[in-house]
């Protein structure tokens, strides 16, 4: 009689262990941000490892951990892919957006932050942790102390600092309005 109760109480732990994983899947498919896709015919699935190691790499990165902490999950993500070009863009509350794109065929990956306002001193900070996680702790030799241009236009209260690095052209941008961060761009170009 034990082992047929045994026997019972198995099979129920066996069946609600599967109820319990399938239902599991799906909710940790959905917490996931899932990406809509902008290309027609949908993405060969030769660059999808390209584009997940892409959002791999970005959410795991200062900017999107920045945002994830100021302004909660994003609000949605999409996707675009165009001859080998990828671009992921994720939209924030408050109308903040954290853009990536990458053309592997000649070497050019940027990433964009668009954010209302932001300390200029947190904006250098952010643009320094994303060099080094882009280029590793020496970073790609930008050198912060000043700025190579910059430059006045646009609407009043605008202002551009581009700071040039020594490997891969690369560059870190930060236009301000008042004093204060609107956009922060890392790029390069190898």
């Amino acid at each position: 009689m034990a082992c047929a109760i045994l026997v019972f109480v198995r099979h129920w732990t066996t069946a609600l262990v599967l109820v319990v994983g399938l239902l599991a899947g799906p909710a940790s498919a959905a917490q996931q941000q899932a990406c809509t896709a902008k290309h027609p015919g949908g993405i060969p699935t030769l660059a999808e490892p390209e584009i997940r190691n892409l959002q791999e790499n970005l959410k795991a990165g200062p900017f999107y951990r920045e945002l994830l902490l100021q302004f909660g999950k994003p609000l949605s993500c999409n996707l675009e892919f165009d001859d080998g070009k990828i671009g992921l863009t994720y939209a924030f509350h408050g109308g903040v957006q954290l853009m990536s794109r990458i053309d592997r065929k000649i070497e050019i990956s940027e990433q964009r932050v668009q954010i209302p306002r932001m300390e200029m001193t947190k904006a250098i900070a952010l643009l320094k942790a994303a060099e080094r996680d882009a280029y590793g702790p020496n970073g790609c030799g930008i050198t912060w102390d000043h700025p190579a241009e910059e430059s006045i236009g646009g609407p009043a209260g605008f202002r551009e600092a581009v700071y040039r690095g020594t490997t891969c052209n690369c560059q870190a941008r930060v236009t301000s309005r008042n004093s204060y961060a609107v956009s922060l761009v890392l790029k390069s170009a190898c």
